[in-house]
Order: C-alpha cells, then structure tokens, then sequence
C-alpha cells in the first residue's frame, strides 16, 4: 500500500486545507409521478484542495514519485486526513477498539471542562498494564498522541508508541501529555498506548492521535475516521512550480472515497 507523503517536520498539508464532502442518492421516478429516493452509500467522497509552498526538492520527489506511482488519477493509495483525530471511540474505552489488559475503567468521571466524560482507569495488577488502541498508521509516519490525565495521588505514567515510552506526571490537576515521533520503521500498523503502573488509578480524557508532530485542540470522536485506503489523485497533471533556489510550489487535489 502506498502512502501519501509526510513533508517538513512531518505534516501531511499546509494551511489552507479546503475539504468537501459529497453524498450520492439514487433517484427512481415511477410512472404514477411517485419518486423512491435511497442513498449511494458507496458513492460518497471527501475532496481535497492542498497548496503546498516552500517545498525542497526531496519532498517534491516524494509527491511526484507517489504520482508516478499511481499512474496519475488511476491508481489508489492511503491518505490521512491532517485535520482528524485519527482514534475511535476517543471517549469510550469501553468499545472494542480499546485494549485494556488487566485494566479496570469507570466512566462518569468529570473532565477539564466540567462535564463527565472522562474515565477512571485502575491497574489492580502487579504489573504495568496498558491501555492502547492499534490504527493503520505506517511505522514510517510522524504522528502525535496526546492526552489528558490527573490522578488523585501524584505519581507518573507512560505515552508510547513506537520509540521509547515518555513518562509523564500525573497529580489532582489536569495535565496533557503527549509524544510525538515515528513508529517502527516498515510496520504497518501503529499501536498507541497508555501505561499504567501497578496499583494506580489515573483519570483519563481526551485521548488523540494525529499525523503531525504537535497535538491540536482535542477533537471528540465515535466511528473510526480519517484514514481513507481509496485515494485519488484528481487529474493527471501534476504542476510544480519553482519558486526559488531549491524550492518549490504545487497545488493538487485528492478524492478519497468514504
């Protein structure tokens, strides 16, 4: 699987991103003047405009060989939406999409801005345990997982994917945490965890994941979204423009199908 490429410190587009989404229905007119209308689930799409400045020639390389690649607008690849958090269920760790282990978690529990959103999270074990969730996210990617986490007695935990895990202290008040970095070079998956030491309880909220070096404003989610495998290149032109002594600029538009 091909990927779209990652350019300066690891983010997949510069601002201004435009994003569209477009739905399909099927409309059937019947002889009494009767119209049955049922959506195109399969039809759905997300456009893409991107404009990218400042480009040096190695991340141009990387644009042109993935269009090269694709044979222009006919061959599929991955994109990763820059503006998503790319977790399920980010304030439900009770779906399966979380693996907790031993892990005990309670919902219910008041967040940073006042509402019970957030979790309990208790390790009875005499072990750290961990509380992670697995996303297509290559090994190769810079991505950033950040959360929010407090505990009723101060102590520490661990963010980790990939590389090293990063400790981070915990005590009554609010605190995001976060790691950033790439994943296991050649994997294809990314796993994304939360440590937890023995006998601990921490409060959890917030939990994200984004294709980017530095976290953003937390972003609730529910269904899985934001990594689409059907990705086009919407024309088969690619125009680089040089803009100077090893720079570059270029505008394109994606169409992912949903």
């Amino acid at each position: 699987m091909s990927w779209f490429p990652q350019i300066g410190a690891g983010s997949v587009a510069q601002f201004p991103i435009n994003r569209s989404r477009r739905w399909r229905a099927i409309a059937n007119d019947l002889e009494g003047g009767e119209r049955i209308m049922l959506p195109d689930l399969a039809a759905g799409q997300i456009e893409w405009k991107l404009s990218y400045q400042d480009l040096v020639d190695l991340e141009v390389q990387a644009i042109n060989d993935l269009f090269i690649l694709s044979q222009g607008e006919f061959g599929a690849f991955t994109f990763i939406d820059p503006l998503a958090n790319l977790l399920a269920w980010s304030e439900d760790l009770s779906q399966p999409n979380w693996q907790g282990g031993l892990l005990q978690t309670t919902a219910g529990i008041t967040n940073p801005l006042g509402t019970s959103n957030a979790w309990s999270v208790a390790n009875p074990s005499a072990g750290v345990q961990s509380l992670q969730q697995t996303l297509s996210v290559p090994g190769s990617y810079v991505a950033c997982f950040s959360a929010y986490l407090r505990s009723d007695v101060a102590g520490t935990v661990t963010l980790q994917f990939g590389g090293p895990p990063v400790t981070a202290n915990v005590g009554p008040v609010w605190k995001r945490a976060f790691v950033s970095g790439v994943g296991v070079v050649g994997a294809a998956q990314s796993t994304f965890s939360v440590g937890i030491g023995a006998g601990n309880t921490v409060d959890v909220w917030g939990l994200q994941v984004e294709a980017q070096p530095y976290p953003s404003p937390y972003k609730i989610t529910a269904l899985p979204l934001g990594i689409y495998v059907e990705t086009y290149f919407g024309n088969d032109e690619l125009k680089i423009t040089s803009t100077g002594v090893g720079l570059s600029s270029c505008e394109i538009t994606l169409s992912s199908r949903v």
